[in-house]
């Protein structure tokens, strides 16, 4: 085997600030789907050139081919755990024909979404219609008003689990803190006593409603355990579900909303807010046996990560409430209706990317102001006090679907003229545009096809649908052994995701 520049050198000096910055700020194209532990765009297409280096060339030389956008003229790549598709989609931007191959489906699935070409228009078109026929549906379930008495709608909103001391049986809600948003000089908290939403210092502060002083940065949870207020006992939270003997209870008691008259405001729940939610709950009740959601239980068999198991949740559908199922179930539905495979296809992406942030184990970052996905961690972790998404969504928000269908538009749109350059970190490179690909069904078709792009959901330890000397270049990032779990982790997706697309393809049928 020939020496590349792989192996000296490789501009990394150079090429390090644009990772950094692309570090920061991922490409539209990898920000259309949670995958885990994805390499950086700009490095794989650096190593692709590299890969492919003339004999003798320099690493200039390289660099310059980087900038400039150089393609490689149908070369045929492998990637034989292509995982969330970087290579993929960087060989595709440099004319490659690419080969790629993951036992997941859900990967497979997204790389293939992120590798085919599709119009934004028709995206665009199939949004409006999604909004006319179920956005409005959804939206009525969040509807409030703002405290001057404006109609509004609910962006987030915020619940706690509580359970029954061990020691005395009174009802314990597990608050690790009462701050719901905090700023430099002030906050925002709800009464530990009545749930009125207070505003004043990061400090010991009074409510206006009961006069009860507390810390709003001091809650009765923390660390795995809580404490009951009334009697002094601690006990941990993992021995009260075990006591209990299920998922511990959660309820609601503040919202942070947006009304198109006064912003973003919080507010305690009031009885309309509360008589909207349960509405949601009776309807869901009612329609459940023919709503599309994961009956699926949660595997245990050779689980990696004891949670959520070991906190009481057996089923997937139990990492939602019901307001959220329905919503989620009606949404779904609509999707599945739309007519163009390419189009129903990724807007499946960008529900099930949504999924992310609309599942009862996401929290409220105070600082930030926006709710934290699920899979900030690479983990099932557990809230104590979880906060609901509007799963449509309003002006402002993170994660609704309509934010998701965004991310989806940005990947497929090209932000400025195909090849106009640039400026980032002191160079000069060309905006990665959407990949071009051509989905191919075998070899054959592969080879004649310009950017052609074959993906196959399978085990890469049989590859006999490649000829002999097929590739000119393997270019992999392999599995992290068993500290990624990949599996485990895109089941989440994976329920999901069968329920639209099991019949389609058979790597979808399997419960897991």
């Amino acid at each position: 085997m020939r020496s590349t520049l792989l192996e000296h050198d490789f501009p990394i000096e150079k090429l390090n600030p644009l990772a950094l910055a692309e570090g920061n700020a991922k490409q539209p194209i990898y920000r259309m789907h949670k995958w885990w532990a994805r390499r950086l765009g700009s490095v794989f297409r650096l190593v692709t050139l590299a890969a492919f280096a003339e004999k003798g060339e320099s690493g200039e030389a390289l660099w310059r081919s980087f900038l400039e956008g150089k393609e490689l003229g149908g070369k045929i790549v492998l990637d034989p755990f292509m995982g969330g598709g970087t290579t993929v989609v960087e060989a595709l931007r440099l004319g490659c024909r690419v080969v790629g191959v993951d036992v997941n489906p859900v990967a497979w699935f997204i790389t293939r979404q992120a590798a085919e070409e599709a119009a934004p228009e028709a995206l665009e078109a199939a949004f409006a219609r999604l909004e006319q026929s179920v956005g409005e549906r959804i939206r009525a379930h969040y509807r409030t008003r703002c405290p001057a008495g404006h109609a509004a709608e609910a962006m987030y909103v915020f619940w706690v689990k509580h359970v029954a001391c061990a020691g005395c049986g009174t009802d314990v809600e597990l608050f690790p803190h009462y701050e719901l948003s905090r700023r430099e000089g002030s906050c925002v908290s709800v009464c530990p006593r009545c749930m009125a939403i207070v505003e004043g210092s990061p400090g010991a502060v009074a409510c206006g409603d009961c006069g009860h002083c507390y810390d709003p940065r001091q809650g009765v949870a923390g660390r795995g355990k809580f404490t009951c207020g009334a009697c002094g006992v601690t006990e941990k939270i993992l021995d009260a579900v075990r006591r209990t003997g299920a998922a511990l209870p959660a309820k609601p008691h503040a919202l942070e909303g947006y009304c198109e008259a006064c912003g973003r405001f919080f507010k305690k729940l009031d009885d309309a807010d509360l008589k909207v939610l349960k509405r949601a709950a009776r309807e869901f009740e009612r329609r459940k046996g023919e709503l599309r959601f994961p009956r699926e239980a949660i595997p245990v068999e050779g689980r990696s990560d004891p949670r959520p198991v070991n906190h009481g949740y057996t089923h997937f559908h139990q990492m939602f409430n019901p307001r959220q199922l329905l919503c989620l179930s009606l949404l779904l539905e609509e999707i599945l209706k739309l007519p163009e495979e390419r189009v129903r296809e990724l807007m499946l992406v960008a529900f099930s990317d949504c999924l992310d942030a609309n599942t009862m184990f996401c929290k409220y970052e105070v600082a930030w102001h926006k709710i934290s996905k699920f899979f900030g961690f690479h983990a099932y972790h557990p809230i104590e006090r979880p906060t609901e998404n509007n799963v449509w969504g309003t002006r402002f928000g993170r994660g609704t679907f309509r934010k998701c269908f965004q991310k989806v538009l940005r990947a497929k749109r090209p932000a400025i003229p195909e090849g106009a350059p640039v400026a980032g970190n002191g160079a000069w490179s060309k905006r990665a545009g959407p990949p071009r690909g051509v989905g191919v069904a075998d070899f054959a078709a592969l080879k004649r096809t310009e950017r052609g792009v074959l993906l196959r959901c399978q085990s890469a330890e049989k590859l006999d649908f490649l000829p002999d000397g097929a590739v000119d270049a393997v270019i992999t990032d392999p599995p992290y052994f068993d500290n990624v779990q990949y599996g485990e982790l895109a089941d989440f997706f994976h329920v999901w995701l069968r329920l639209a697309l099991g019949e389609r393809y058979p790597w979808f049928a399997p419960d897991y």
